[in-house]
């Protein structure tokens, strides 16, 4: 008898062990979840805004090269505008539709321009201008 309520109480004292940590262990995994979630909205304007402030300092290089005519720089320069934006583009495109889709009208060519050769000044010029404009209104945005 005393055999059976040793067994009862050790498997009662597991089985409550067992359950307590069950309950530890489903709580803490949905902290988990939340503390992910709202730190993804916390990085995602931080990644726009250090991408927004990479391009402008590229457009800013670019205007430069194009303003002085010299090609090899803006050759260089242009390409670079792809690479800075792809990091962060999917979170515009998500949050700021109309701002991705200004910003991807001027990119596109700015970039074609910037590899055109004999490069066509005004028109390079005016692309990155606007590009630049979008990417400052963007940047008001964060």
């Amino acid at each position: 008898m005393k055999s059976t309520r040793l067994i009862l109480a050790s498997t009662l004292i597991i089985g409550l062990t067992v359950i307590a940590g069950c309950a530890n262990s489903s709580s803490s995994s949905t902290q988990n979840p939340i503390s992910q979630t709202s730190s993804n909205q916390t990085a995602t304007p931080t990644v726009i805004h250090s991408g927004v402030t990479k391009m402008l300092s590229i457009t800013d290089t670019l205007k430069s090269a194009i303003n002085s005519g010299d090609e090899v720089t803006v050759k260089k320069t242009g390409p670079q505008l792809e690479d800075a934006w792809s990091p962060f583009e999917d979170n515009v495109k998500q949050k700021y539709p109309d701002l991705y889709k200004k910003i991807e009208d001027y990119l596109d060519p700015t970039i074609a321009g910037s590899k055109a050769s004999p490069m066509d000044k005004q028109t390079l010029g005016t692309l990155n201008g606007e590009l630049t404009k979008a990417l400052k209104e963007l940047s008001t945005k964060e």
